[in-house]
């Protein structure tokens, strides 16, 4: 019996890639880089020309942090006291991401299957958990916006790694990590064989195998879903995406991985959970 769903959120419930595109030609023109924009204007006119080099980017060491060192921007994203954080969050707050269509009513239905029934079998309600590299902050204003913030039991955020950072080390565990999932299905109370991940990318893929919680000889692996409205979508399409998807990845040491469904529409997921939640 399905006992949890992990969600992703950026890419994956929120089109928070059209926000970061908002907040980077914001901060481009802010005071504060001033002298460094040197009055030039923000070198990208549209949205998929600024993903494709996002993306390509953050798929480094240091991770966003690439992209303002690339477009010459002041920030630090080790340093919590920089000026990037606050205006970053403040941005936000001031503009919410908008949601994928169908995801909402997606979660909603979800949610209401996963309700205590008749079924004595079944006497634990299906738990749904975020796992996100932003800020609980930020995804409790977006989520609060659209009124789904009662559909979902936990989190782990920004907050929640940040506690765990080893020697300061701000891209430790950042999510996706198989730490942030493990964290993620012990809020949960939830086993990774009877746990859903929801995810756009195969970085999501690659987290949600191999788990270690408790006993490192008996790594969890979770039932993935890949999404393709997500990033890859944002510059490719959804059949680009959807290849890239399904053509799963190599993992050192391992035999190439891949997730166990690929959905091109949030209504998808509703039907895949249908199914574990009658096993």
């Amino acid at each position: 019996m399905l006992q949890a769903i992990i969600f992703d959120y950026d890419g994956t419930i929120s089109k928070t890639m059209e926000r970061q595109y908002k907040w980077f030609q914001y901060w481009w023109n802010h005071e504060i880089n001033k002298e460094k924009v040197k009055g030039r204007d923000f070198p990208y006119k549209n949205f998929k020309s600024f993903m494709e080099m996002f993306n390509e980017k953050i798929n480094h060491v240091d991770w966003v942090q690439n992209v303002y060192n690339f477009l010459g921007l002041s920030s630090d994203l080790k340093d919590l006291n920089h000026p990037v954080w606050v205006n970053y969050r403040n941005f936000c707050l001031e503009h919410p991401s908008n949601l994928y269509p169908g995801i909402k009513q997606a979660i909603k239905e979800i949610w209401e299957m996963g309700r205590l029934s008749k079924n004595p079998d079944f006497n634990t309600s299906l738990r749904l958990g975020i796992n996100t590299n932003s800020s609980w902050e930020v995804v409790y204003n977006d989520l609060q916006k659209y009124n789904l913030l009662k559909y979902f039991d936990s989190f782990v955020t920004e907050e929640t790694l940040h506690k765990f950072y080893g020697e300061g080390d701000f891209n430790a565990i950042r999510k996706p990590s198989n730490i942030s999932l493990a964290l993620a299905m012990g809020f949960l109370g939830s086993e990774g064989a009877f746990t859903l991940h929801v995810g756009d990318t195969l970085s999501d893929l690659i987290a949600s195998k191999n788990i270690i919680r408790l006993n490192s000889g008996h790594p969890e692996n979770l039932i993935s879903v890949g999404v393709t409205w997500g990033y890859e979508s944002a510059v490719e399409g959804k059949e680009r995406a959807r290849s890239v998807l399904e053509g799963g990845i190599e993992v050192s040491g391992q035999k190439r991985i891949y997730f166990d469904y690929v959905i091109d529409n949030p209504l998808e997921l509703v039907e895949i959970v249908k199914k574990y939640m009658k096993e």
